[in-house]
């Protein structure tokens, strides 16, 4: 076994599932937490515990309006099990500059709290962040000191001013409990495959906390929240890069095998060039195939449904990537009408799952046609947090039949 000085960073994983690790290994309690976490959710339940974590329920009674603002409402307690002393991934591996180099296999950007909190919001489905602390528990101090969290230490939220949701299901009431399993299943999962699932989940978080303010951001995050996951889980269905290659640009790989000089040397550089390209609408694509949700309950309105059958999916798939390449490489937003909330039928309170655009809508000097506007952010959403948590239960499922 590596030593901590000399294990690579990649398996050490997320600071969350390794702190849960190092108090299933009956690792010393250094300190422990609470923390705010702000919704415009609201929750049922008191509270619910998962290895180190506690997530306790600050708003117990039930809201006298559904819709609610933006503010703190559940707390989170973790235990501290990892000594920030001996962590030898806070500074760099080698004293000798020259030996010395960028690491990012474990980055996200944020905190344990922060991780956390992103598996939560994707559990759940609602917007959730972390705050800051609001108490500390040492050493032999059972009622911990309390703090005053910074100003800059609390999200900022834009909810929509004309009171529209273009997710119109987050600040609804859920049930703490309804988590339980799924995170149950994070601990169970490698270290590298719980890195991968905290990226997605923080994209996944900043999509939903972004959707009514900057919808066309949200939808960019959705599909990089997809398109993270979807790397790994192709990478680890088809670990050889030249398989991949052959699969996925099969053309250019047919072009290789011909050159008269090293075909199979071609092949092999190449490959390695572009290991981490290869292939993204399509591994995207394949993706979402594999793990998309089932389709929502069959008494939803007919008007202005998507066509849930694999073959029109996988066409709606291909027009959201084509259009995320248009936003990153040249500028072009996703089109307003799938920006938008959507319509909704006020006598059975359900909403349209694609824009109710006629046979084409204008705006803000473009036009496009309806088939060209083929799904609203909140199907997406729908589609890429189920495909998210079904891939996450998969990873375990596999491990425990190698085992």
């Amino acid at each position: 076994m590596n030593s901590p000085k000399k294990k690579p960073f990649a398996d050490f994983g997320p600071y969350s599932h390794w702190n849960w690790q190092a108090q299933l290994e009956k690792g010393l309690l250094n300190s422990a937490v609470e923390i705010e976490l702000f919704s415009d959710a609201c929750f049922r339940s008191t509270e619910i515990e998962h290895g180190p974590y506690v997530v306790i329920n600050a708003e117990p009674f039930p809201p006298i309006e559904p819709r609610q603002s933006m503010h703190g409402r559940l707390i989170l307690r973790c235990e501290h099990y990892l000594d920030p002393n001996q962590d030898p991934t806070i500074r760099p591996l080698n004293t000798d500059t020259s030996k010395s180099r960028t690491d990012t296999s474990r980055y996200h950007g944020g905190t344990l709290r922060d991780e956390i909190a992103a598996l939560y919001s994707l559990c759940m489905g609602v917007r959730l962040k972390a705050g800051g602390v609001v108490r500390k528990f040492s050493q032999g101090n059972e009622y911990g000191k309390p703090r005053i969290p910074r100003p800059d230490e609390t999200p900022i939220f834009f909810p929509p001013h004309d009171g529209r949701y273009v997710l119109p299901f987050h600040p609804a009431e859920h049930k703490l409990e309804a988590i339980q399993e799924q995170m149950n299943l994070y601990i169970l999962l490698q270290p590298q495959q719980a890195s991968i699932l905290i990226r997605s989940a923080r994209l996944y978080q900043d999509a939903v906390w972004l959707a009514e303010s900057d919808p066309e951001i949200s939808w960019l995050l959705l599909v990089s929240a997809i398109e993270v996951a979807a790397a790994h889980w192709y990478a680890e269905k088809n670990p050889d890069v030249e398989k991949q290659l052959e699969q996925l640009k099969p053309e250019l790989f047919r072009d290789l095998s011909g050159l008269e000089s090293d075909g199979s040397k071609a092949i092999e550089i190449v490959s390695q060039h572009l290991e981490s390209l290869l292939g993204a609408t399509e591994k995207f694509r394949q993706f979402l195939v594999k793990f998309r949700p089932q389709e929502p309950l069959p008494d939803r309105p007919i008007w202005w449904q998507v066509d849930w059958s694999e073959s029109s999916l996988e066409k709606v798939f291909k027009k959201i990537y084509s259009y995320r390449s248009k936003a990153s490489h040249g500028g072009t937003p996703f089109p307003k009408p799938m920006c938008s909330p959507p319509t909704r039928d006020h006598q059975n309170q359900m909403l349209a799952e694609r824009p109710d655009v006629g046979l084409a809508e204008a705006s803000l000097g473009a036009s496009w046609k309806a088939e060209d506007v083929p799904i609203h952010l909140h199907t997406f959403e729908y589609i890429v947090r189920n495909s998210l948590l079904s891939w996450w239960r998969s990873m375990v499922e596999i491990q425990s039949h190698q085992g």
